[in-house]
């Protein structure tokens, strides 16, 4: 991928760390940061403190200081603050280069949400990096993963695997992710993008007539619903 005019930005995506939490909707933001290193193929694998990290720029270079760079928290959830205070104070990143991505119970899977600021919200990821930073002025991008069934509670439902009828639209929603993280690191207005990410929510519909695309099951048809 081509950067444009890019200054220095920094994209943590949370998660747990461990296999067995690799499909957890907790996991959205690795999920999202890990579709981004394979479509613009470089690797998030450097071990640095209590994160792992890859780095990306024009000219495929090593020279963090001066390009975008890609952070996954190797600590768990509770304590994402870790990693991100270490990786701001390594790379010499501001809160306004911050970008987190992660998944929000409160939105309904196919939404997304961009912030600049605010509170956590009851995402103790988010809780610990306000805390570990001491600012909350740094910009999310929140993943719909709800809603939260009756009876579940919120730490086991965010444990949980997607449901497998969910693949196609979660699928969908880390495309729009990429995007929305492309313009981020090409220097879009946060203003800009909340206006043009988060009145779209995606949904499916089933459509006999409509072909197969990317990421189709091989047993139905689906279109994309803007709403």
């Amino acid at each position: 991928m081509e950067l444009q005019n890019t200054k220095m930005k920094m994209i943590v995506g949370l998660g747990n760390p461990g296999s067995q939490y690799e499909n957890t909707r907790h996991n959205f933001g690795f999920m999202v940061l890990d579709r981004i290193a394979e479509d613009w193929k470089f690797d998030i694998t450097t071990k640095k403190g209590s994160y792992i990290y890859g780095v990306l720029d024009n000219n495929n270079s090593i020279e963090t200081k001066s390009a975008v760079v890609f952070c996954k928290p190797v600590c768990f959830m509770n304590n994402s603050g870790i990693a991100v205070r270490q990786g701001m104070k390594y790379f010499e990143r501001d809160i306004q280069d911050l970008m987190i991505i992660y998944d929000d119970i409160d939105l309904p899977l196919g939404k997304v949400r961009i912030r600049n600021n605010g509170s956590a919200g009851g995402h103790r990821g988010i809780q610990s990096i306000i805390e570990k930073i001491s600012n909350k002025n740094f910009t999310r991008l929140k993943l719909g993963i709800g809603p939260q069934p009756k009876g579940t509670p919120a730490e086991d439902f965010v444990l949980e695997d997607f449901n497998k009828d969910k693949n196609i639209l979660k699928n969908e929603v880390i495309e729009k992710s990429v995007s929305i993280v492309k313009d981020f690191i090409n220097n879009i207005e946060i203003t800009d993008l909340m206006q043009k990410y988060n009145g779209n929510a995606l949904s499916i519909v089933e459509n006999e007539h409509i072909t197969t695309q990317k990421h189709l099951d091989s047993k139905k048809v689906y279109k994309i619903n803007y709403e």
